[in-house]
């Protein structure tokens, strides 16, 4: 972004969007994290798919930050594409 160029009303209602998104990615993070704990418990070894999972949730997470504090013009998932683990 230029620093001539001032932000738009729009990318006012994307960043509340994707901050409001980034608080229930925090909550998703959370339940997976003690999920996985619990697995790795009884099993010794963490679920392999919910690694997979939290690595490209992790992706998305950054994505949004990025975002958010204007370091990039590409609007995460759902506008844009969901991140490959």
């Amino acid at each position: 972004m230029e620093t001539s160029q001032k932000p738009s009303l729009v990318r006012l209602v994307y960043m509340i969007l994707f901050s409001l998104i980034g608080r229930f990615v925090s909550i998703i993070v959370f339940f997976a994290a003690i999920f996985q704990f619990v697995y790795a418990w009884i099993y010794d070894a963490p679920n392999e798919k919910v690694l997979t999972f939290t690595k490209s949730l992790s992706e998305f997470a950054k994505e949004i930050i990025a975002y958010v504090a204007f370091n990039t013009e590409e609007k995460p998932w759902p506008i844009g594409e969901w991140p490959k683990a």
